[in-house]
């Protein structure tokens, strides 16, 4: 057993309650979710009967109902609880996903994609303004969002397994089964979940709140830097199977390396998190990662084998280890506390606006072939380029400030240990001894 995958087991046995209810909602949601995404476009095409055109225009309505839907989250949130807002929206998802089941006319099967799309928006940011407010510590923070990014992937590596082995394929069966999934997760967190806000009372933001999201100077800088990094990270759903298209007889496999890179986050991203993360500024570990997400985007090019495809999936997902838990950590240190959520819901939709944009530009530049050198280049620039905008950041005064407060490291210990001021605590915080001057 890897030094990782013990961390982890010794971080779950000493969390809290309600961070373990809300992990469990990480895990069946990422579960659900990638089982159907991988094969919905075929499911649509061949038990549905629409046209390319109509599968794509279906699948680019949730991304733009998720951003809607998280603004919308991470407001009501804040305003009325996290509790109702993640089960509604696991909810919602488990009736689209019926929907799509079920539906047979085009139009209503694009009527399920908005559904769905608005209840991910609705459930995600509601999810980690719940694990920011458990997590009040900047150390505790990062461990607690790197945990969130492990239960994630063990989601989607047991989605893949599920799919292939039991399910058997695109069929009605896959969607009642992430129904299924879903409709748990909402009565699960339904049920366990602390009413309101926790312990602290919910606040009441108006929808005035945004003008202070929108007013405040780190968290701007920071979002706009961070859309370059969504718009690059993207791209590997995009260009590894088109790639895998190019050079093997059995392009099919490619799914194999979403499995492979979720078993190297459950293994190591407690490993990287303690070791490359805690105790740096997030500036230098997101530049770290950005160099990483486009090393393994370029090599892409090199690759002639599903070897070479999987090591440059391997390469990628070290950067997605450093990046993921490093950018909802920051954000939530920059957010105002009262409106954590609505900092995240606006987060959430700055990263759709990237993976939108993203997709766009990396369909354009893969249609002049996966063969040529233009796209993979192309990903190597635009890697090194914001990963200096990134490490810029380090020295800009407005995101100094704002980190400055949650700068005091601390050491985690154990979880769910109730603080003087009645807030519930991820961890127990170390007694420190004061120093006295031997005489």
């Amino acid at each position: 057993m890897t030094k990782g995958v013990k961390g982890m087991i010794l971080a779950l046995r000493e969390m809290s309650g309600t961070m373990k209810v809300l992990l469990f909602g990480v895990l069946a949601a990422h579960l659900a979710t990638y089982m159907v995404v991988p094969l919905l476009p075929i499911y649509l095409k061949l038990a549905k009967h629409m046209s390319v055109t109509q599968i794509g225009l279906t699948l680019g309505l949730t991304p733009f109902a998720f951003q809607a839907g998280s603004l919308l989250g991470g407001w009501l949130s804040d305003r009325v609880g996290r509790r109702m807002i993640i089960a509604g929206g696991a909810w919602i998802n488990a009736a689209a996903l019926v929907g799509y089941a079920l539906a047979e006319p085009a139009w209503l099967l694009m009527g399920m994609a908005l559904l769905n799309g608005l209840g991910i928006g609705l459930n995600a940011p509601a999810t980690k303004a719940a694990i920011a407010a458990i997590a009040s510590d900047a150390t505790l923070k990062t461990t607690a969002f790197s945990l969130r990014g492990i239960a994630a992937n063990i989601g989607i590596a047991t989605a893949g397994l599920l799919t292939f082995f039991v399910l058997g394929g695109a069929s009605a069966y896959l969607f009642y089964t992430a129904a299924g999934c879903y409709a748990l997760l909402g009565a699960v967190n339904g049920l366990l979940l602390p009413k309101g806000c926790g312990d602290a009372p919910c606040q009441s933001p108006e929808l005035k709140a945004y003008k202070a999201v929108f007013t405040n100077k780190a968290f701007i800088g920071f979002s706009l830097v961070t859309v370059l990094v969504w718009a690059l990270y993207t791209q590997l759903s995009l260009s590894l199977p088109l790639r895998a298209e190019s050079i093997l007889s059995d392009p099919g496999i490619v799914s194999l390396i979403w499995t492979m890179n979720s078993l190297i986050v459950i293994s190591l991203q407690t490993t990287m998190t303690r070791l490359f993360i805690q105790g740096r500024h997030p500036a230098t570990v997101l530049a770290a990662g950005v160099l990483f997400l486009g090393g393994g985007l370029a090599s892409l090019y090199g690759s002639t084998s599903f070897y070479g495809l999987a090591l440059s999936g391997a390469v990628f997902i070290v950067g997605e280890m450093l990046v993921l838990p490093t950018i909802d950590a920051t954000v939530s240190r920059i957010a105002a506390a009262p409106m954590v959520g609505v900092f995240f819901g606006v987060s959430n939709f700055i990263a759709g606006v990237g993976e939108s944009g993203g997709k766009f530009a990396g369909g354009q530049m893969l249609a002049f072939g996966t063969m040529t050198a233009l796209p993979w280049l192309t990903y190597a620039v635009l890697a090194v380029v914001v990963s200096g905008l990134l490490y810029a950041l380090r020295f800009w005064k407005p995101l100094q400030l704002a980190l400055m407060p949650a700068a005091e490291p601390v050491t985690a210990e154990r979880l769910s240990i109730p603080a003087r001021n009645g807030h519930e605590r991820m961890f127990k915080l170390p007694r420190w001894k004061k120093k006295t001057k031997s005489k």
